[in-house]
């Protein structure tokens, strides 16, 4: 009955099988930290000609894997220095500019931007500022010497521990790192100081993240990593890997995508717009898109370890790397491992005594214990003078006499089910197998081939509850009864008979290739193949039961078939728990095959500026099958076609500086077809206003939609007994149905949920005053058609809401018909509406000991309104839990952080607002914060010579939930809030990075 986590024996033979000195050649070779800070940055030797500036640096950019952002124009009829050696790429491009009146500037994401050099600044004033016609400032050239040590930081590090780098938005390349709608991005760095051990954990701790399906037995997921922005439904919040749609995963509902596939090592950063539109990724952005972006290249090898421990569980991951770039191309080879133990009830105290009443809730406690209780079936059980006895504990083997119940007369045992046998699984246990791949080779010219490879094996297992007997009759025949009459007992099973529990398994493979590159006139293309797949299953042990055999072997007179219920050991033979007892499985396979192409360039040019564009195409197909007790297999196809551009409507920078948009305009259409349901149409518009350089002032409109899943649209056809629903007929004076039938089918006029959003906010990052940053956005998103399947009752109750549901005998005598069947499918009915504020502040200034940083980041949801079933007035779900999807009315936090540059510092406070419980109930929940600590120190900037011929060695440590608070009592199995809580407690984790 013991399930062990499978081993990776491949890889450990491999590793046992090196010689000590091969191995710790490997190591020594195998060492890319990804550490925020490197050491030094990588050289390439680049041998470049003098040729078009626009040539020069996408040459460049190539050959470094370095983003190189910079507008046409600008660049437009200079020519490029030659560049010769071996040179960082900041040097390269430095290079390249000589003489050009250009400058280049890093942005935090090591992005760079090179623009025109601003004009020479004026005689500095006191506080480091030039004058500026009109009466205004402007910053000066330099920062003075007091601003040195105690002003506003001027270099390009990250100026809080959730660190904003540039980031489009959208499929257009542009400068600007804001857009017309927010987008939030999250670096490698980010992830690891947060201290957090998975994806899902790290997106649950946003403050864009409201809510979320929670981990363990009671989540909803089956184990899989999900997230919901804004606490919307599960399946609302698009994913997309490097830009691109994933298929919803086959082992759960087809709807969400399991975070946990993506190999954490792989991921470069996170970014997340937290407002619904489908016109540039198209369907399932209702509540809008985490995009996962993978690391894309290094130069040399790496090496990854990192260990976590908290009170019951541990995890722990280790990575290898090894790339390599030339002037025609880069490659990248990871593999990954991870695994973490599994977190039980029975590991919390919260959970070993269900009496709540402690909580001012109710006693949860039932008889389901090891032993459990016995009830007469009428009258006194024989011999006692109580009708009700707890069993006694006795060894197992030792049969129990009727003298032995004198004691526990009238008194029951009384437990927790949920910690009986292994205890619900408060986190599941992981292990995963990953490799990640990718290249980039030169074709010709500036035509380049590219592809990417991800496979990963899953396995999740965590053991559950213990199985049960509730209330069964013994019979006086039972070999084990001492009361020689029927009696009825409850109780759970030892665990050494078994437990429920769950285990899955899956194999997850992505592949893309494709090629890219420029057409001329300011154009370029691309076109690309993919595919992702997954294949696996579930296994629920113990979840069936024959009810025959329980009840057979109750009743049989020989020891060795009998149960035995009163035991507080082994109960019967495996051969008879066997066949009471068995597991439910579900087989899976999820694939989804995609072709895209499109170009992108300048369509016209106004006299603000170039009018840039792009056009594009994609087609899918889509295959979903899953066997249970019945089979289920979907297909579908898709297409669509997409357009965006952004005009720029204003061009400012009369002063002498470097031209900016005054304002701009940007547009986006789709149009997505589907060969089971229709074609859905979907629009965004954003508008960008920029008074001065340092200052945005946008707003932005988009619609969206979700399609139905193959599962909605494809559900087998299975007939039940009406008289089985206990269903009224209001058409007949609310007759009872006690005949006909009802037909669980697809309903094929499903249509997509639709969605609306609308954004408007500023953004203020002072020019000069680098880490200094102020943001506001109030959002609100529009849901309806909500696709939820109807119960038979509403049906009837609402039938000419839904007609074709109800089918009906001819009527007589002025009375329709009496019903003969109704149908039990999806619908569309239903709306949500939710808006609200996010608010940031950011700044960050220098002293004698260091960089420091604060940072504050809020969200305020002031509505949350919801629409479920027809004739129903919207229930209020702000600041009220449910265990689906809800929303807070605040959520927020707080970040300090000290960089020294051998060593760093921070610490993030976290903050859920007061809200109630659940129903009607008035008990106050939230209103509480949570502390992270985090820092890394550089062990080589420390000690240089500690590890010769590592390039950089970064250690990193972090403790997540510092005061080790527990989640809060709620009403309602299982007695805490799944969508808030954490279990982990008190979470140390320590991350070792070398590079070589």
């Amino acid at each position: 009955m013991r399930r062990d986590f499978p081993r990776c024996i491949a890889l450990r033979r491999v590793l046992s099988a090196l010689p000590i000195g091969t191995f710790i050649s490997i190591l020594l070779g195998t060492g890319h930290s990804f550490a925020a800070e490197p050491a030094q940055p990588a050289r390439y030797h680049i041998e470049q000609p003098s040729q078009g500036m626009a040539q020069a640096l996408q040459a460049i950019g190539r050959q470094t894997s370095t983003s190189i952002l910079f507008e046409p124009e600008t660049v437009q009829g200079r020519i490029a220095r030659p560049v010769s050696g071996r040179l960082s790429p900041i040097d390269a491009i430095k290079a390249a500019l000589q003489g050009s009146g250009m400058t280049v500037e890093q942005m935090p994401n090591g992005a760079v931007v090179v623009k025109p050099a601003p004009a020479p600044a004026g005689p500095t004033t006191p506080t480091g500022r030039s004058p500026r016609a009109g009466g205004g400032d402007q910053p000066a050239a330099g920062p003075t010497a007091d601003e040195g040590e105690r002003g506003p930081a001027r270099d390009a590090g990250p100026t809080q521990e959730l660190t904003r780098v540039e980031v489009t938005g959208s499929r257009l390349k542009r400068l600007d790192a804001e857009g017309p709608a927010p987008v939030n991005v999250y670096t490698r760095e980010d992830i690891d100081k947060s201290g957090q051990p998975n994806l899902q954990r790290f997106l649950a701790s946003l403050t864009e993240v409201s809510a979320s399906a929670g981990e363990g037995g009671f989540a909803t997921t089956l184990g899989q990593g999900t997230v919901q922005l804004r606490g919307l439904p599960l399946g609302s919040t698009l994913v997309l890997i490097n830009g691109r749609k994933v298929q919803g995963v086959g082992s759960f509902t087809g709807n969400v995508f399991n975070l946990n596939l993506i190999p954490m090592a792989a991921v470069e950063r996170v970014e997340v717009v937290p407002l619904g539109s489908s016109a540039v990724y198209g369907g399932d952005a209702l509540a809008g898109v985490v995009n996962v972006i993978l690391k894309k290249a290094i130069n040399g090898q790496s090496l990854t370890a990192r260990l976590g421990s908290g009170r019951g569980f541990s995890d722990g991951s280790l990575s290898l790397a090894t790339g390599g770039q030339t002037a025609d191309g880069e490659f990248l080879l990871m593999a990954s491992y991870s695994r973490s133990t599994p977190l039980n009830m029975k590991e919390r105290d919260f959970f070993t005594d269900g009496d709540y009443r402690r909580f001012g809730g109710t006693d949860a406690r039932l008889n389901y214990c090891v032993p459990g209780t016995v009830r007469s079936v009428s009258g006194n059980l024989p011999g006692l003078g109580a009708a009700v006895a707890a069993i006694p504990q006795r060894a197992s083997g030792q049969p129990l006499q009727l003298t032995d119940f004198q004691a526990t007369a009238g008194t029951q045992n009384l437990c927790n089910v949920w910690a009986s046998g292994g205890g619900m699984a408060l986190v599941h246990g992981y292990e995963t197998l990953a490799v990640h791949a990718l290249g980039e080779h030169r074709l010709f010219g500036n035509w380049w081939a590219f592809g990417e490879v991800t496979h990963a094996r899953d396995r999740m297992q965590a053991s559950g509850i213990g199985l049960r007997l509730n209330n069964v009759t013994v019979p006086a025949t039972n070999p084990f009864n001492p009361f020689g009459v029927a009696v009825n007992v409850t109780t759970s099973l030892d665990p050494e008979n078994g437990t429920e529990g769950l285990s899955r398994q899956t194999n997850f493979t992505r592949a893309l290739v494709g090629v890219r590159g420029d057409l001329g006139a300011g154009w370029d293309a691309e076109v690309s193949a993919s595919t992702a797949s997954d294949r696996g299953g579930s296994q629920s042990w113990n979840e069936a039961v024959n009810a025959s055999a329980r009840t057979a072997a109750l009743a049989s007179t020989d020891p060795a078939t009998a149960l035995n219920p009163f035991s507080s050991g082994r109960m019967a033979t495996d051969t008879v728990l066997r066949g009471i007892w068995s597991d439910n499985l579900r087989r899976s396979v999820g694939r989804k095959d995609q072709l895209a192409a499109q170009v992108r360039g300048t369509l016209f040019k106004l006299p603000a500026g170039s009018v840039d564009t792009v056009l594009g195409a994609e087609a899918a197909h889509d295959v979903y099958d899953v066997t249970t007790t019945v089979a289920t297999r979907g297909t579908r196809e898709s297409s669509s076609v997409y357009a965006e551009a952004r005009a720029p409507l204003l061009k400012g920078g009369g002063d002498g500086v470097a031209g900016w948009s005054l304002a701009a305009l940007t547009v986006a259409a789709r149009r997505d077809h589907y060969s089971d349901f229709g074609s859905a149409n979907t629009y965004q518009g954003g508008l960008e206003v920029r008074p001065f350089r340092s200052l945005l002032i946008r707003a932005s409109a988009a619609s969206s939609f979700k399609p139905p899943t193959i599962l909605q649209t494809h559900v087998p056809d299975v007939t039940y007994q009406a008289a089985t629903y206990r269903m009224t007929d209001p058409a007949r004076g609310g007759e009872l149905i006690t005949s006909g039938t009802v037909l669980r089918t697809t309903n094929h006029d499903l249509a997509p949920e639709h969605g609306r959003a609308r954004g408007i906010g500023a953004v203020w990052e002072p020019e000069g005053w680098r880490g200094t940053r102020f943001s506001v956005t109030h959002w609100d998103m529009r849901i309806r058609d909500m696709i939820a399947l109807l119960a038979t009752q509403s049906a009837l109750d609402y039938e000419g809401l839904f007609p074709g549901l109800v089918t009906r005998a001819p009527a007589s005598n002025g009375q329709p018909g009496v019903v003969t069947s109704v149908k039990s499918t999806e619908v569309n009915f239903g709306r949500v509406d939710v808006a609200g504020t996010d608010v940031e502040a950011a700044y960050a200034w220098k002293n004698s000991v260091g960089r420091l940083t604060v940072s504050a980041g809020a969200t305020r949801t002031g509505e949350y309104r919801v629409v479920l079933a027809p004739g129903a007035a919207a229930v209020d779900r702000l600041g009220r839990r449910f265990i689906d999807y809800w929303a807070p009315q605040w959520k927020g936090r707080l970040s300090l952080g000290l960089e020294q540059g051998r060593w760093s510092v921070g610490v993030t406070s976290r903050y859920v607002g007061g809200y109630k419980d659940t129903g009607t109930s008035e008990r106050r929940l939230g209103d509480f914060w949570m502390h992270d600590l985090a820092g890394n120190v550089d062990i080589k900037k420390l000690w240089p010579d500690l590890l010769p011929g590592f390039k950089t060695a970064t250690l990193g440590a972090s403790i997540a939930n510092l005061s080790n608070r527990e989640p809060q009592f709620a009403q309602g199995a299982p007695y805490y809030d799944i969508t808030q809580a954490d279990w982990r407690g008190r979470y140390l984790s320590v991350r070792l990075s070398l590079d070589w």
